[in-house]
């Protein structure tokens, strides 16, 4: 018996392994693709924290595509996804959707704050443009919270406190180390842009750990 279950939980960490390997290789052929749109000149004029932040949203962009390709074809999206089966995708459809929206209308936000014109940069976007996409996406993101809130059950509501909890103590490890080593003249400078990289990545991760923790992540 041991070994039977042994066995389905070395299958089941293999699958995950194996979607988390193909999601790796599309997003980073996705983000190159992007990165090769933009061009060298205007890569070469963000400089890396700018790029970092491109980066990030498009990789809350890519998530979102994938998890509506789930939705939209349950079957191939089941064999893609880290869900059970195609039925669970149709059984959280509604909530799985409004995650798709968030997380497409933030990693677009991301990527037009990147984008954005700014002292010493001449970007694309004008930076009123950014600043109001964010400041509109805040708002949604509140009223959308407070309306949605009653339609989560305890297991995702508890994964939401869960994410935010290791969101935060990632954000503060993360940014009090690369803080601490600006102002003691290490030469590592944590400007405002890194910020927002910073707490935006660790939002991703700490819903990953959230998850993973829970066991979640070998299904």
């Amino acid at each position: 018996m041991s070994r039977v279950m042994t066995q389905d939980t070395t299958s089941k960490w293999k699958k995950s392994a194996m979607k988390m390997l193909v999601g790796a290789l599309v997003g980073f052929g996705f983000a190159a693709g992007m990165l090769a749109v933009a061009g060298s000149n205007l890569l070469d004029a963000m400089g890396p924290s700018r790029v970092a932040l491109a980066a990030v949203g498009l990789t809350y962009v890519l998530m979102a595509l994938f998890v509506g390709f789930g939705l939209a074809a349950p079957r191939a999206g089941a064999a893609l996804l880290n869900v059970g089966d195609a039925d669970e995708l149709r059984e959280e459809r509604g909530n799985m959707l409004r995650s798709v929206m968030t997380m497409a209308v933030m990693g677009a936000v991301l990527v037009l704050l990147a984008l954005a014109e700014s002292p010493g940069f001449a970007g694309p976007v004008p930076a009123p443009v950014a600043m109001g996409a964010l400041l509109l996406a805040l708002v949604a993101g509140i009223v959308a919270t407070v309306r949605w809130r009653g339609q989560f059950d305890e297991l995702n509501r508890q994964l939401g406190l869960e994410g935010c909890f290791w969101a935060f103590c990632l954000s503060w490890i993360v940014l009090t180390l690369w803080g601490a080593a600006d102002f003691l003249g290490f030469g590592w400078t944590l400007t405002p842009i890194d910020v927002v990289t910073t707490l935006s990545a660790m939002m991703l991760a700490g819903s990953f750990v959230a998850i993973g923790l829970r066991g979640m992540m070998t299904r």
